[in-house]
C-alpha cells in the first residue's frame, strides 16, 4: 500500500463537514437534468455469510460489525432513493438470522435474500429474468428458488424492471462490516444523473472512494514512549491509496443499453485501476467545455472520508488487519509507515487526533463511540475463536483463498 503524506495528515474541515464539492459535483449540481429521461435505479449490494452459514463465532462477530459501522451508516444517507439487497447463505444459522431480521424489521428497502448468488446488473445483463435473479446458488438454475426473508418483494421486482427498460443503473458495493459517508448515494446519484446523459452509444463509469478511515481493534501505530495508549473504542486511521479501489463505495453505473460486458466483464476491486483508463480530473482538463467523460473510472474527492473499513480478524482477506504478532506485524503495511519520517509524523498525529476523528466518525457515518467499545471488546474476547471460524470459512465459494491469510488465521488461532 502507498500512503500518500497528504492524506496522513488530519484535515478538521473534512471531518466537520458532510462534503466538500469538487468542480466536477458542482457542475453535477448545476447542469443534472431532473425529466422523466433521467430516471434512475440504485442498489447497494452487501453479502453476509454466504456458504459460512454454520460458523457462528465468526458470523457473531460480523453481526456486531453490522450493527456498529454497516447499518447506521445506510440508515443515515441523506438521500433515502435506493434499494439495499442483502444476500445471505439460505441455511444461515437461526440465532443469526434472527438477530439479522430484528435489526432489518420494517425497513422495506432494505430486501434481506436467502441466496448464495451474486448476479451483476440488475436487470439487465448478467442478472437476466427476475426469477434468474433470485436464484438460491450458482449451481441452483431453478428461478424463484431463493426466498426474501425481508423487505418489500414489489418493490424489488418493480425497480428491477425499471432497470430492465432502461433506467440509469448504479450498482454499488458495501461489505457488511463497512460504512458509508452520509452524503454517499446524494452524491454519486447527482454526479450519475449528470453523467449519464447518453443520446446514441451505450455508456458506462466507476465511482472510488478517494478516502477512507479504517477502524482497528489492536493499536495500528507505531508504539513509542508518547504512542503507548490504549483506547478502548479501538483505533481510527485516515489514508488514501491511488493503486486500488477499496470495495466499500464501488460504484458502477451504467445508461440505458449498457452492462458490465460494456466494461470488461467481472473486475476485482483491485484491477480497476490496472485495467480501466481513470478519467481525466476537472482541475487537469485543458478543454473548459461541459464536454461530459463517460467510459472511465473516477474517485469520489468531495467525500473525505467516503468509507469507513473494519479490520478485524473476521476480514476474509485480513489485509492491513493489526494481529499483535510481531512476525506479521512487521510486514503490516500501516506498521511499515514508521519507516518513512515524513509519512511517521503525519501518521502520529493521528494519534492524538483520535477524539476528532472519533467525533468526525459520528457525524459523518453516525456510529456510536460507545458501539464501537462493545465491538471491539467482542472482537478482543473472542479473537481466537472468531479466526478458527475464519480460517474455516477460506477456501469457501466467493472467498478468499491465500496461502499466507491461512498461515495467519493459524497462527491466530493457536495463540
Amino acid at each position: 500500500m502507498y500512503l500518500h503524506a497528504t492524506s496522513l495528515g488530519i484535515k478538521k474541515r473534512t471531518l466537520r463537514n458532510a462534503s466538500v464539492s469538487s468542480e466536477l459535483h458542482k457542475k453535477a449540481i448545476a447542469n443534472a437534468p431532473t425529466d422523466a429521461s433521467t430516471e434512475l435505479v440504485h442498489v447497494v449490494q452487501t453479502r453476509f455469510m454466504q456458504d459460512q452459514s454454520d460458523l457462528l463465532e465468526l458470523g457473531l462477530a460480523r453481526l456486531e460489525l453490522f450493527e456498529t459501522f454497516c447499518l447506521p451508516s445506510i440508515l443515515a444517507q441523506t438521500n433515502k432513493n435506493f434499494l439495499w439487497v442483502i444476500r445471505t447463505d439460505p441455511d444461515l444459522h437461526p440465532s443469526l438470522l434472527s438477530k439479522l431480521l430484528a435489526l432489518l424489521e420494517g425497513r422495506p428497502r432494505i430486501i434481506l435474500i436467502g441466496s448464495n448468488y451474486n448476479p451483476e446488473g440488475f436487470g439487465r445483463g448478467e442478472s437476466g429474468s427476475f426469477g434468474n435473479y433470485l436464484r438460491a446458488d450458482n449451481q441452483n438454475r431453478t428461478e424463484m428458488s431463493a426466498s426474501i426473508l425481508s423487505g418489500d418483494h414489489t418493490l424489488l421486482e418493480e425497480s428491477f424492471a425499471n432497470s430492465a427498460s432502461g433506467a440509469v443503473l448504479l450498482e454499488t458495493r458495501l461489505d457488511a462490516d463497512d460504512g458509508l459517508h452520509r452524503d454517499f448515494v446524494k452524491t454519486v446519484q447527482q454526479e450519475a444523473k449528470y453523467l449519464m446523459r447518453s443520446e446514441g452509444n451505450p455508456v458506462w463509469r466507476i465511482w472510488c472512494i478517494s478516502f477512507n478511515i479504517e477502524w482497528h481493534p489492536l493499536n495500528p501505530f507505531p508504539e513509542s514512549s508518547s504512542i503507548n495508549k490504549t483506547f478502548n473504542e479501538g483505533y481510527l486511521v485516515m489514508y488514501s491509496d491511488p493503486n486500488i479501489c477499496v470495495t466499500p463505495g464501488l460504484t458502477f453505473g451504467y445508461s440505458t443499453g449498457a452492462d458490465r460486458s460494456s466494461i470488461s466483464g467481472r473486475l476485482r476491486h483491485d484491477e480497476i485501476t490496472r485495467k480501466v483508463t481513470p478519467c481525466t480530473p476537472e482541475k487537469d482538463k485543458t478543454d473548459k467545455t461541459d464536454k461530459i467523460e463517460v467510459n472511465c473510472f473516477s474517485r469520489l474527492a468531495n467525500l473525505s472520508p467516503g468509507a469507513v473499513r473494519s479490520r478485524t480478524t473476521t476480514s476474509a482477506g485480513m489485509d492491513n488487519v493489526v494481529t499483535g504478532i510481531e512476525a506479521f506485524d512487521k510486514k503490516n503495511k500501516l506498521k511499515a509507515a514508521s519507516k518513512n519520517k515524513q509519512l511517521a509524523e503525519k501518521f502520529n498525529k493521528q494519534f492524538f487526533a483520535q477524539d476528532m476523528m472519533w467525533n468526525g466518525l459520528h457525524i459523518l457515518f453516525s456510529v456510536s463511540r460507545q458501539r464501537a467499545k462493545d465491538a471491539r471488546k467482542l472482537m478482543m474476547d473472542r479473537m481466537q475463536q472468531i479466526a478458527e471460524d475464519n480460517l474455516k470459512g477460506q477456501c469457501t465459494p466467493g472467498h478468499s483463498c491465500k496461502d499466507g491469510t491461512q498461515l495467519l488465521l493459524k497462527s491466530f488461532a493457536s495463540e
